[in-house]
């Protein structure tokens, strides 16, 4: 099946994956399977490949400070995870990459279901300190939500027991600059589909 709009694809060494995870087990089999960041050194060498209408990100996430972060590559400044049949924030409809990270058409699209998001639910009735720990929840990644807590309040200039449902708009949006730098969004490259860089094995997902 040929890629569309939304689609992902995990590239190395001429190997091609749709699956939302790097598959170690299936190109490094020697790999420990309890260290989730074991590439048996090729880190460096794996891409993964986001297709938009217009061009395609490329960026290598599952490098540590690595170009082309997942908040970038999916236009998802706040990284917001879903699961098929899910809410519609503007997002492709049930595309995911890894984590379950949502991928939106375009950045403004992004950035905007970031406040949709914490609008709807049970988050106007938690506080910053409540939502952040549901939000980023401790465990999942290395979270830290309660300092992420502290780091928000603290750009709105509130206390982190402030109801996310009495922030004003502008309040919002700060939340929301400030969730995007957390979250780290570091740009990666970005290519036309007649460029000569597209690996050869991708073309042909393409074709």
């Amino acid at each position: 099946m040929a890629l569309e709009s939304g689609d992902h694809v995990w590239y190395w060494n001429g190997r091609t994956s749709q699956n939302k995870d790097i598959p170690r087990a299936e190109w490094f089999p020697d790999s420990n399977p309890n260290d989730p960041n074991d590439y048996q050194g090729n880190g460096a060498d794996i891409y993964n490949y986001v297709f938009y209408d217009d061009q395609i990100a490329v960026g290598q996430p599952q490098m540590r400070r690595g170009l082309g972060s997942f908040a970038w590559l999916n236009n998802n400044p706040g990284n917001i995870t879903g699961v098929a049949g899910g809410p519609d924030f503007g997002q492709y409809p049930n595309k995911f990459n890894w984590h379950n990270f949502l991928i939106f058409p375009t950045w403004q699209a992004g950035f905007d279901a970031l406040a949709a998001y914490l609008r709807q639910g049970s988050y106007p009735s938690l506080s910053i300190l409540q939502g952040l720990r549901k939000y980023a929840p401790a465990g999942d990644g290395g979270n830290l939500p309660d300092q992420y807590a502290a780091q928000v309040a603290a750009a709105l200039g509130v206390p982190v027991d402030t109801l996310i449902g009495d922030l004003s708009d502008q309040q919002m949006l700060a939340m929301q600059n400030k969730i995007m730098e957390i979250e780290g969004v570091i740009p990666g490259q970005v290519l036309p589909y007649d460029s000569a860089d597209i690996p050869a094995e991708i073309s042909q997902l393409l074709a």
